[in-house]
């Protein structure tokens, strides 16, 4: 195994552990940045082509980030940094329903629960229109990229690491949902761990694939 690959991950870990502390912008994106220069040694000749969508899942992360966290209180550059992650989770579906298919049953459950989500904590919080579709559709495209995530057919440890850091990203979404629309912070000082954690386990799941062959 060549290991001189994982120890790339330092970088990312080491700014996001700025970011986290430093609260800084440079940081925050450098954390995605990094994770795509990692991404131009990782792949192996099945997935060489397809990887460029996760690269720009992850450019398309600092451009949502950059929006939100510099919105001012301005809805609509709340809603346009939700349609840049939304085109975020559009690169990671495109690259596991390439390299795999949907497990259906998984979404089924999967859209089942989250449409309750929705209906019951954010829905009655909403009442702009525009945030509430924009809202309605990033959580549909999360429960198809963490569907197709599963039906990755690589190497088992890559599909497992590409599966957890969809659902971390996910799970963070979830805090910053609740937290914008109901007032649930409790679990908040989580939020950031989890979505710098998710590029950082997707691209480590990227470097297994290197050393693995596809099955």
């Amino acid at each position: 195994m060549k290991n001189s690959r994982f120890l790339l991950l330092v970088f990312p870990v080491i700014f996001a552990l700025l970011a986290l502390f430093a609260w800084g912008f440079f940081y925050q994106s450098a954390v995605s940045v990094s994770c795509c220069a990692i991404l131009f040694f990782a792949p192996d000749r099945k997935i060489r082509y397809t990887i460029w969508f996760v690269i720009a899942a992850f450019l398309f992360s600092i451009a949502g980030d950059w929006f939100l966290s510099h919105r001012n209180g301005l809805l609509l550059r709340f809603v346009i940094g939700i349609g840049l992650f939304f085109m975020g989770h559009i690169g990671y579906f495109i690259f596991c329903v390439r390299n795999g298919k949907i497990k259906y049953p998984f979404l089924f459950f999967l859209l089942i629960g989250y449409l309750l989500f929705f209906y019951h904590a954010l829905y009655p919080s909403i009442n702009d229109n525009m945030l509430l579709m924009a809202a309605l559709l990033y959580l549909v495209i999360s429960c198809f990229s963490l569907a197709a995530a599963t039906g990755l057919k690589l190497a088992p440890i890559t599909c497992w690491l590409f599966s957890i850091g969809i659902a971390l990203l996910i799970f963070s979404d979830t805090l910053i949902a609740l937290s914008e629309f109901a007032d649930y912070r409790t679990l908040y000082f989580l939020m950031l761990p989890t979505y710098y954690g998710s590029q950082i386990v997707i691209t480590l799941s990227l470097l297994f694939s290197s050393e693995n062959r596809s099955i």
